[in-house]
């Protein structure tokens, strides 16, 4: 009887990793292999006969033979895969045209590809691509975005750096489509895009954000200026290396968030890993919990404080841009007000 439950279990253990290695091929083949639908269909059809007569030669002798070409099949697959390496040399949509990158002296930070894009609605806009300079000793705070784009689950992760002049440089770790491709969550786990840094003006990212009809939450963050400073110099450097070594997006472990999450523990490394940095729309009560906003409030009042979607409006300065937005939202490091 045990041996027999023992069989049972190595069998089923068996065919379910055979499935799942059938499904993760597939996507692999539709996502990468350059050939026509149709032909692209053949391809992974013929895959998963192999598949299914492998499984099926578990219980049928004659099938057994299967699993040989099954596992070439499978082999080829992984070598192939494995020539597939990210590149900062394709076609880009405009938006994404551009990785930034900075240069450090002394106290001034050089940042090159600051997008400052005019957009009249998401697919109508002015390019416009900047040098731009801060003085890191005019640096003061960091402040979070989470743009909510599909549901109250998942959100769009964004940092800005605020300086005393009153201008703020934004970052937003994003996928690299390109030019005419849309983004899609599975393909994100199946080396479909590149990972790129993008600096901006606020004006820019958020205008987009708010054509889009996305709600956008702001939050202040409980770092002193050093601190800032340190967490910048992560983006820079990182943002850079990019730009020389390239990286694929993954859906899961190199998104937005998840990418920002590595940048903080360089500077917090108490901060342990959360299922709220997976599931990000629940990030306010991660920070909260570890002390990264404005605790002195309820946590309810606290998100409830930090939609500034209305706020958004065209015509302002980049510093009455600022202002306006972070009016009434709660900040950590100055005097609690009512």
């Amino acid at each position: 009887m045990i041996w027999r439950l023992s069989r049972s279990f190595a069998i089923g253990g068996f065919i379910f990793v055979l499935l799942l290695s059938a499904l993760w091929g597939s996507f692999a083949l539709w996502f990468q292999l350059p050939l026509e639908v149709a032909a692209k269909a053949g391809v992974i059809a013929l895959f998963n006969l192999l598949a299914a007569l492998t499984i099926a030669g578990t219980f049928w002798r004659r099938a057994r033979r299967a699993f040989i070409a099954y596992g070439a099949a499978y082999l080829a697959l992984i070598l192939w895969w494995g020539t597939i390496h990210p590149t900062n040399d394709r076609d880009f949509a405009p938006p994404v045209a551009h990785g930034a990158t900075g240069v450090l002296r002394g106290d001034v930070l050089t940042m090159q590809n600051v997008r400052n894009f005019s957009w009249r609605s998401a697919s109508d806009f002015s390019e416009n691509w900047e040098e731009r300079s801060y003085k890191l000793s005019d640096l003061t705070s960091a402040d979070f975005y989470l743009v909510y784009f599909m549901g109250p689950l998942i959100a769009h992760s964004m940092v800005s750096f605020g300086f005393k002049d009153g201008r703020h440089l934004l970052f937003s770790i994003e996928i690299r489509p390109e030019r005419g491709e849309a983004f899609s969550a599975i393909a994100g786990f199946f080396k479909r895009y590149e990972l790129v840094f993008l600096a901006g003006d606020e004006r820019d990212y958020l205008f987009l954000r708010k054509a889009q009809d996305e709600d956008t939450r702001l939050y202040r963050l409980a770092v002193t200026p050093e601190q800032a400073r340190a967490l910048l110099l992560q983006y820079v450097r990182e943002a850079n290396r990019l730009e020389l070594h390239p990286q694929f997006y993954n859906t899961l472990t190199a998104n937005c968030t998840t990418t920002i999450f590595v940048l903080i523990r360089s500077i917090f490394p108490y901060f342990p890993l959360d299922w709220r940095v997976l599931l990000n729309g629940f990030l306010p009560s991660f920070a909260y919990q570890h002390g990264l906003v404005d605790t002195r409030i309820p946590l309810d009042e606290l998100i409830r404080r930090a939609a500034v979607s209305d706020r958004i409006k065209m015509g302002l300065s980049e510093v009455a841009f600022g202002q306006r937005l972070r009016e009434n939202v709660p900040d950590p490091n100055a005097p609690l007000r009512p």
